[in-house]
């Protein structure tokens, strides 16, 4: 969103100086990229969910292995004391 409102500023700049047909073909450009944009950030988000979940996995089979290496792994509270 950072980059989007400077760069839609600039365009509103440079289009007021265009004819009717340029301007409306730098809107529907304009349009696309931000469809492409969001496209792209949602190919990102589902990428980064897909590996910490996969991360989270790695954690909690490692937590599994540890307790059974070690059965005495404290009193379970959050106190400095294990």
């Amino acid at each position: 969103m950072r980059i989007i409102v400077p760069t839609a500023l600039a365009a509103a700049v440079l289009l007021s100086a265009c004819s009717e047909q340029t301007q409306d073909s730098a809107e529907v450009m304009a349009e696309r990229a931000a469809e492409d944009t969001k496209a792209n950030a949602e190919v990102v988000e589902n990428a980064v969910r897909e590996q910490t979940i996969e991360v989270a996995d790695t954690v909690s089979e490692r937590l599994k292995e540890d307790e059974k290496d070690d059965p005495n792994q404290g009193d379970g509270q959050l106190d400095g004391t294990d």
